[in-house]
Parts: structure tokens; sequence; C-alpha cells
């Protein structure tokens, strides 16, 4: 491969997380209206992590952690899962699916900040416009007029998801440097599924019996647990061994972008489309005016 398919690799990757992701949130928000969010939280983690550990098996014959890895990857599954899809979950069923998406929004930005400070990783000031340009797609929606089925409570809960995978993102960088990142991401949703299969039972018991599946639910659930929950994390931790936290966060600027379009799609509403453009923009913003930045692993093998 040469250096400059090497280069473009893991912005590919990203480029189909965005996608993934994006879809994800319209995904959750469809979800909730059959499952109690705990549960369905749960089982999308369960399912997505019995794919990855299967994944895991087949390809390795030590089918353990070098014991660095433990704690960061312990890290990964109570921060970037566990709290991040708790809250993610819950707060989806209380607000909207474009406020959840552009909320989200603000994770780069936390990603960034928390990666320059603790992972000592460059920052530029092309960057901090890029970030700055996504957070306005955030400010437009949520300080304007509140859309049907929108509530503070729920607009809290997915700032504080975003919060938490932002710190997730974190371990995944300390995890990857000690272990494949296959293994990170299979042990992680293994200890995640653990932690929300037993909060499920103990604050939302299934009561199995009242919820109706058909064809398009469970389709969209399976989606949602091996692509973008499953494969979404496996390239998202893969890209963070290559490219850094910070930047690899910058690409979920483009989230909103992918989510947006879903919401429309679904509702055929047309409303928020400034908000496209600007996150777009700061996207664009940080990845062609940030050419210093040097991250670090991005040519290790």
């Amino acid at each position: 491969m040469s250096k400059q398919a090497e280069r473009k690799s893991p912005y590919m990757l990203l480029l189909l997380v965005v996608f993934l992701w994006g879809v994800n949130s319209v995904s959750i928000k469809y979800l909730t209206e059959f499952f109690p969010p705990l549960l369905l939280a749960a089982v999308r983690l369960l399912l997505a992590g019995s794919f990855l550990f299967g994944i895991f098996l087949l390809k390795n014959k030590n089918r353990t952690l070098p014991r660095p890895a433990w704690g960061a990857t312990f890290g990964v599954a109570v921060f970037a899962i566990f709290l991040h899809q708790i809250a993610l979950t819950v707060g989806l069923k209380e607000t909207s699916s474009t406020h959840a998406i552009l909320i989200l929004g603000m994770g780069p930005l936390f990603t960034t900040v928390m990666a320059c400070i603790f992972l000592r990783e460059s920052f530029s000031l092309p960057r901090g416009l890029g970030l700055l340009l996504g957070l306005g797609g955030v400010v437009l929606v949520v300080a304007g007029k509140s859309q049907t089925g929108a509530s503070l409570q729920g607009d809290a809960l997915i700032g504080a998801a975003a919060l938490a995978f932002a710190i997730g993102a974190l371990f995944v960088k300390k995890a990857v440097m000690h272990s494949s990142s296959l293994a990170v991401t299979a042990y992680s949703h293994f200890f995640a599924a653990l932690g929300l299969g037993a909060a499920a039972l103990c604050l939302q018991p299934p009561a199995l019996a009242t919820i109706v599946l058909n064809s398009t639910v469970v389709g969209v659930l399976l989606f949602s647990s091996f692509m973008s929950t499953a494969v979404g994390a496996l390239l998202w931790n893969m890209s963070i061994h290559q490219v850094g936290a910070s930047t690899a966060a910058l690409f979920q600027n483009a989230s909103p972008v992918v989510g947006i379009f879903c919401c429309g799609a679904v509702s055929r509403r047309r409303a928020d489309m400034a908000v496209f453009f600007v996150s777009l923009s700061g996207y664009w913003r940080g990845r062609t005016g940030g050419r210093d930045f040097k991250p670090a692993g991005f040519y290790e093998k």
C-alpha cells in the first residue's frame, strides 16, 4: 500500500463511522417506541458484543488482554459504552432526534480539549475554528424554538452522553497502545453488555410480553446492533489508534449531516438545514485547515 493510500485509509474509515453513527441516532429513536430504553441498550450491546467477541475468538489464538490494557479497556466500557448508552437511550426517549444529533455534535469539542490536556495532542487554530463552527450548529437549534418531542431534561441527558463518550475516547487511545483495536472493542462491549443487562433487570423489568416486534423493528435493531454499534465502534477505535483522539473527534461534526438528512427522510421536515451547512463547514474547516497536525502513531504499522 502506498503512503498516500495509508494516509487516506483512516479517514475513509472515519467517514464510514460518521454515516453509521448518524443513522444510529434515528434508529435508536425509532426503537425506543417498541422497547424500554435500558432494555434496548442492553439488547443492542449484547448483540454487538457477541458479534465482536465471535470475530475476536476466530482471529486470535491469544484470547486475553495484556495486563496494561485491562484498566483502560474497562474505562472504555464504563464511559464510552455503559454510561454513554444509558444517557443516549434514555435521552432519546425524552427529546427529538434532531436535538439529540446536534447536541452530540459537542462531542468533538469535549474530546479535543481533553485530548490536548491529558494526552498532550497538538492543537491548531484552524482546528479550533472548525470545532466552533460545528458547535454553532448545536446552538442554532437548541437555543431556537423547541421542537415537538424535545425537552430540557432530554437535551441534558444527550449532553451527558456526549461527555461520557469523549472521556471514553481517551481510554481508547490508552488501551490500543497495549492491545489490538478488535480486542479492546470486543472486551469493552462484553463488559458493558453485562452492566447494561444488570441495570435493565434492576431498573426496568423487561416485560417481554408487552413488546410487539415486526420485521421492520427486527431489521432496524440488527442494523443498529451489528453495523452502527459493533462495526462503528471497531472502526472508531482503529482510527483513534492511527490518527489520535482529537483528529478522529473532528469527524463527528459530520454525523449531524447524516442524521439530519435521515430525520428529514423519516419526518419529511426541511427544518434545521442551516445547521447542516454550519456543521459541514466546521468539519471541512478543521479537516483541511489542520494540515500541520501530525497525529501520534499515524505511520505505525
